[in-house]
């Protein structure tokens, strides 16, 4: 009888998701079959049904796993511009892979039906938590926003997922992209200059007064000639 343990469990759902972020980056949503996951993942079809009732369920499971949480955000604007423009491997795909199964994700849930049903909260819970940090960020006084929290977070995202789509179109490197789309990043918000501390706010330090230097041992003192 097969082992059922947490540890086996955890590792036969990650092997699944896996296989549908493969599916998904490759086929797209709408044209990945059950049948295509189960063959990725090399398990059978009852295996895939002990953690999933549908492909809906896994669908939707992908569209959580990796999402956007609190403790994820950067609490710093150059940690912040950093970490949203990085272009590097995520959930141990390359980043060309997250891409297309990101912009997969994005446009065919634009249809209406499940996946829009399932995107939609995903994406609004994403875009509210992003708006509360750059909020949090502009009270802290670290940037100025130049349109409202809500406004500047979708525009984040748009920026990024344009220039996800125009690398992939153009077959240019993605890593290329990365100084461009920080630079674009930066347009969105104003950092204000680090206050400069004002003259006169501080006292001059005093040079402490020299003591004579030592007297050597056993020669008197100098006579004082003012006596």
């Amino acid at each position: 009888m097969p082992r059922r343990n947490a540890e086996h469990m955890a590792a036969q759902r990650e092997r699944i998701l896996r296989a549908v972020f493969e599916c998904i980056a490759e086929r797209g949503v709408e044209r990945t079959s059950i049948a295509d996951i189960r063959r990725r993942a090399g398990l059978s079809a009852g295996a895939l049904y002990v953690h999933f009732s549908n492909k809906d369920e896994m669908v939707a499971e992908a569209l959580r796993y990796g999402s956007m949480t609190e403790a994820t955000l950067p609490d710093s604007w150059p940690e912040f511009l950093k970490v949203a423009s990085s272009l590097r491997s995520q959930l141990g795909f390359d980043i060309a892979t997250v891409a297309r199964i990101r912009l997969h994700m994005h446009a065919e849930s634009v249809r209406p039906g499940p996946l829009h049903d399932l995107h939609r909260p995903i994406l609004e819970r994403n875009l509210d938590l992003l708006a509360e940090r750059l909020a949090h960020l502009a009270h802290r006084g670290e940037i100025r926003l130049k349109m409202s929290p809500r406004q500047t977070a979708v525009s984040i995202s748009a920026l990024i997922d344009g220039a996800l789509f125009i690398g992939l179109a153009t077959d240019r490197p993605l890593k290329e992209l990365e100084p461009e789309i920080q630079a674009a990043l930066a347009c969105l918000v104003e950092v204000p200059p680090a206050p400069r501390a004002r003259r006169g706010t501080a006292e001059t330090p005093q040079p402490s007064p020299k003591s004579p230097p030592p007297r050597p041992a056993g020669r008197p003192p100098a006579p004082d000639p003012a006596r």
